[in-house]
């Protein structure tokens, strides 16, 4: 069934129509000359009535990538075979309550590690969480970004540069389509004044970025198992490193500037993701435009004043919800697995390499989580990985959670994985966003169901300007726990992370070294280095 409005500055525009809400998929936000040009905000439309009934095209990306993400979910949905475009894949998909007006208005920002992710995958389909916001009596507008990823989105150089191609395309895309939304969205039944900017995992991490804004492009923002502390911007000198990869990688190193520059721009599609290996970081780089540095630990204890030099959008995101999952270095899992044996003497190698200025730090890890040369190889496995979901996750959530200039809302996502697979049991990564958007209810006990839904009632509150629970600032060190293993979903106050399903050792740890060394350390042992 279709349902058409006239949107006042677009036209009229059909949408998928189904139980009240309203779908309008795959509509366009921005333009592309190639696949490695800045992004043009749409700011004309043809005035023929616009066709939103089916989802848009996939970015350059792997034609799998749904699947790959389905094997860390360890659980699929059906979905048709994705078509993906060069030119076409900057649109958004926006869901809406049939007849709304000035509704609160939620845009997401998918993960995938900037290599995967498409708004058109089922389990970002916003359909169940806008028709429990209705039936909750708290009706939002839901919006799911399409941006460039891998090469198209990330790679740069000094040569790309000089040819005209700017860096971090795919931080600009997510820009431009939150121009977009504060322009165009009124006419959809949104307001352009109360947008919540939710990100997960790489996601959340191109969120905190897009702080570093003078301008204002949202009001709130919400943070799910990812931040930029954990996963810092490269440097220009990272980004040549990853061009000359790149370039080898493709088989093109040999050419001159300008055709070398001409296949990437002009080449075969499938060569950006068949011959691109996952270890080459393509991510957001510092350019001193759009990304002036990462945000650290050392920021956020240097109090509000410090956070606002180094996040001017501290001064007008005035709300900040943000979690984290109990085992959310899973993610990282699948490729330490393939080099299990011996895993504990390499952690350590590498930890020693990188922090021997501090040994003694690295013998505390180490004797903390339990990981050393006498345990087995599957158990030096786990505890490395819970000491990189401190580390990486937790850690942060507790640096911005406790230091922002603002009000936050601090939750702990412990509910298990209950299907199949190595993190069966665990409140694996992106277990968080599964719960969130309904999409997987059928195959959820009828316990984890209703944590689905008090999840997403929690977030639907906080899009609607209200506290889902009591705020950080109101109760020093409280924190919603789902997956409590008495109360299954509380709010808990206590300064001991173990009441909270984390552990004490990284606030130990953290008093003798600074967390954006140790995090980098991490980063180092993960590359392989």
């Amino acid at each position: 069934m279709t349902e058409t409005i006239n949107h006042p500055l677009i036209g009229a525009i059909a949408g998928k129509a189904e139980d009240g809400i309203v779908q309008f998929l795959g509509v366009r936000y921005a333009s592309l000359t190639d696949r490695l040009a800045e992004p043009e905000l749409l700011s004309h439309y043809d005035g023929e009535e616009i066709d939103a009934t089916k989802k848009g095209p996939q970015v350059i990306s792997p034609p799998n990538g749904c699947d790959i993400e389905y094997g860390f979910l360890q659980h699929s949905l059906q979905h048709s075979n994705f078509e993906i475009s060069d030119l076409d894949g900057l649109h958004l998909n926006i869901t809406a309550p049939s007849g709304a007006q000035d509704l609160p208005v939620l845009v997401f920002v998918h993960g995938g590690g900037f290599a995967l992710g498409s708004n058109a995958w089922p389990q970002y389909d916003h359909l169940r969480l806008v028709k429990l916001s209705v039936m909750a009596g708290l009706p939002i507008l839901a919006v799911g970004i399409n941006y460039r990823l891998g090469v198209p989105g990330f790679l740069t150089s000094e040569e790309l540069q000089a040819a005209g191609y700017k860096p971090n395309n795919g931080i600009q895309d997510q820009r431009i389509a939150l121009k977009w939304v504060k322009q165009y969205i009124q006419g959809f039944g949104g307001d352009a004044n109360n947008v919540t900017l939710m990100g997960q995992s790489a996601g959340g991490v191109a969120s905190l970025l897009h702080l570093q804004s003078e301008e204002p492009l949202f009001e709130q923002l919400i943070v799910m198992s990812g931040t930029s502390l954990a996963l810092p911007p490269i440097t220009p000198q990272v980004a040549e490193t990853a061009y000359a990869l790149c370039l080898k990688a493709m088989g093109i190193q040999e050419l001159s500037a300008g055709n070398r520059v001409r296949d990437i721009v002009h080449g075969p599609l499938s060569k950006l993701w068949t011959n691109i290996p996952s270890y080459i970081p393509l991510r957001p780089v510092i350019d001193n435009d759009t990304v002036f540095r990462g945000p650290t630990h050392e920021d956020f204890a240097g109090g509000s004043a410090q956070v606002e030099a180094v996040l001017p959008g501290a001064k007008w995101c005035r709300r900040v919800l943000l979690g984290d999952c109990q085992s959310d270095a899973s993610i990282f899992g699948y490729n330490l697995m393939k080099c299990q044996t011996g895993i504990a003497n390499a952690f350590h190698n590498s930890l020693t390499k990188h922090l021997s200025y501090t040994p003694e730090t690295v013998c505390a890890l180490e004797q903390a989580y339990g990981i050393n040369s006498n345990t087995t190889d599957e158990v030096a496995l786990q505890n490395i990985l819970k000491a990189i979901s401190d580390i990486r996750f937790y850690a942060p959530v507790l640096a911005i959670g406790n230091n922002w200039p603002g009000e936050t809302y601090v939750y702990h996502f412990n509910e298990p994985n209950p299907w199949e697979g190595p993190w069966k049991g665990a409140a694996s990564h992106c277990l968080d966003f599964v719960f969130l958007f309904q999409n997987f209810n059928e195959y959820l006990t009828s316990t984890q169901q209703e944590r689905a839904r008090q999840f997403a009632e929690h977030v639907i509150s906080f899009i609607n300007g209200k506290a889902p629970f009591p705020s950080r600032q109101s109760t020093r060190n409280g924190a919603m726990v789902y997956g409590h293993p008495v109360n299954g979903a509380v709010f808990v106050q206590s300064v001991s992370p173990n009441d909270f399903g984390r552990r004490e050792t990284i606030l130990r740890l953290a008093q003798g070294v600074r967390l954006d060394e140790l995090n980098a350390a991490l980063g180092h042992f993960l590359d392989g280095k």
